[in-house]
């Protein structure tokens, strides 16, 4: 079978590899759909990376080989990838909170990922895909889609509420998304033109460009001085989280889940948290989701006909996954996926 690699400095390779045979507890999973996330960029970069290990974590398909053992799924079955494996025994494992596991292996990190023919992976890590569903979407719901869901549900938008999602790439849309069909007024900041337009046909009521205006004092005049109640925060960028304090209303609730790489650590842009205290701010982190989200996010989009497919921009053949990563690079897209 096939799957890909980075072999350093933006290069990519599809390589053989020996096919893939199950065993007690596992299952052989033929790709569908994979996603590209801006997390890949971070090894995309790097000037060494494993030349043997695939990459991707966001990814759908079908069951064709089942381990010994095996009885929560069976071969034929329609599946979305939860890309952490995890021990299943910890503290947190038993509380179904996988994503904290301290022995947790992420896909296309410590683990073969999905930007592939088929993938090997628990059982437990297959989580089923409703025929209505399509496997782009499946490949969503368990990474980024699942991500935004979760912080979502921490921020709890409604009617009487406006939300701020600092960066408008497939974590942010997401949220944009998910805020407006809960009610609340949202405001998708960034500075990439498609990106601004992009949240704008998927439901913001207004943009602010970064580039252009004062993120503060633009999200100020919009809110009556007051400042949205609700912000979501995606991008990873310190400035953007210094914004996000500054902005933020009396008593209002911010909510970090992007992460920016090692950068994240060069700057000056440092919030200043003593804000935190003199406008009771709840400060919060979000990351990734619980695995028991899946139905609750598939009945949402479904009950608020949510359509996330309307973020894909941009498919590729997985022969093509190159030229897809240099396209993702530009910044300049929705989501991204490669379809088999």
């Amino acid at each position: 079978m096939r799957g890909m690699v980075f072999l350093g400095n933006k290069k990519t390779e599809i390589k053989e590899f020996p096919d893939l045979v199950p065993g007690p507890g596992e299952v052989v999973i033929n790709i569908k759909t994979s996603g590209l996330c801006g997390s890949d960029l971070h090894t995309y970069y790097a000037e060494y990376t494993d030349p043997n290990r695939i990459m991707g974590h966001e990814g759908a398909g079908i069951v064709t080989r089942i381990g010994e053992g095996v009885t929560n799924v069976k071969e034929g079955d329609r599946v979305a990838i939860y890309h952490f494996i995890t021990c299943g025994m910890c503290r947190y494992c038993m509380s179904g909170y996988g994503q904290f596991c301290p022995d947790k292996k992420g896909l296309g990190g410590a683990a073969d990922g999905t930007h592939a023919e088929q993938i090997l992976v628990k059982a437990e890590n297959c989580l089923p895909l409703p025929d209505d569903i399509s496997f782009a979407v499946g490949a969503f719901i368990g990474c980024f889609a699942g991500t935004s869901y979760s912080a979502m549900k921490k921020l709890q938008p409604n009617g009487l509420t406006t939300l701020a999602v600092f960066g408008l790439g497939p974590v942010g849309m997401a949220g944009v998304q998910y805020a407006k069909a809960m009610g609340a007024r949202v405001i998708g900041i960034d500075h990439i033109p498609e990106r601004l337009n992009h949240a704008k046909e998927l439901g913001a009521d207004d943009v602010i460009n970064f580039a252009e205006q004062d993120t503060v004092k633009a999200l100020l005049e919009m809110t009556d001085g007051k400042g949205p109640e609700l912000i979501y925060e995606s991008s990873g960028s310190p400035q953007a989280q210094k914004n996000a304090i500054e902005s933020a209303a009396v008593q209002g609730k911010v909510c970090l889940v992007g992460y920016n790489g090692p950068m994240s650590l060069k700057t000056d842009s440092i919030p200043n948290l003593y804000i935190a205290i003199g406008k009771e701010l709840t400060i919060m982190g979000s990351s990734v989701m619980p695995r028991h989200h899946h139905y609750e996010i598939i009945d949402f989009i479904r009950r608020k006909n949510i359509d996330l497919e309307k973020m894909v921009t941009h498919r590729f053949p997985f022969d093509r996954i190159d030229k897809a990563f240099e396209v993702f690079d530009t910044g300049k897209t929705g989501k991204v996926i490669v379809e088999m």
